[in-house]
Order: C-alpha cells, then sequence, then structure tokens
C-alpha cells in the first residue's frame, strides 16, 4: 500500500521535499485501515498522529492544507481525474484525504 501512496503522490506533483508529505501518507494509511476515521479526521487521525509523533494536530492539518492548495493551483485537472469529478473550488484537507482514499481503493480492486 506504501508504493500506492507514494505513486499518487508524486503523479499529483508532490515529492518528499513537502513537510506534508509524509503526513499525509500516514493520514492515508489509516483512513485506508479504517476508512470509518473519515467521518472524525482530527479525532481519529489527526489526534492519534499528533500524539504519536509530537506534532499539533493543527500542524498536521496545515500541513496537509498546503500540499493540496499546492496541487489545487498546479495540477488541477489531474486531481479531478482522481476525484472523478470536477471541483467547484479548493478541497478541505479532509475531502481530499477521501478523494485520495477512493481512488486508491479503486485501483487495488
Amino acid at each position: 500500500m506504501l508504493n500506492i501512496i507514494d505513486d499518487k503522490l508524486q503523479e499529483l506533483g508532490i515529492t518528499k521535499n513537502y513537510k506534508g508529505y509524509n503526513q499525509l501518507k500516514l493520514t492515508l494509511m489509516l483512513a485506508l485501515e479504517d476508512e470509518t476515521r473519515l467521518l472524525s479526521v482530527t479525532k481519529s487521525i489527526y489526534e492519534p498522529l499528533s500524539e504519536k509523533h509530537g506534532y499539533s494536530y493543527q500542524t498536521i492539518e496545515r500541513n496537509i492544507r498546503t500540499v493540496v492548495s499546492k496541487i489545487y493551483k498546479e495540477n488541477y485537472s489531474k486531481l479531478c481525474e482522481t476525484a472523478r469529478y470536477k471541483l467547484p473550488k479548493e478541497p478541505t484537507a479532509s475531502e481530499f484525504i477521501a478523494i485520495l482514499v477512493s481512488d486508491m481503493q479503486r485501483s487495488v480492486v
């Protein structure tokens, strides 16, 4: 699953030099393990990661938002292709995570 996540992020133009890269990767791993975590991203994903890795959950979300913003601005068409619909505005961090989880679940099946 790690290779699928790395491939998808690189496909969207995100490389490992972004602070949010590894945080997003860990977030996606947790969401893929149990997609019910998407119902409460802060409580079920950001907070456990913040406790384990020593970041505040706000920092994790901000770093992921930075990644989302970059993709939206620089690779909008690929993001829409991944989402399978035209995005009327920049997705929130949790919406972006849900988009990627759905896409990766489709590619595994």
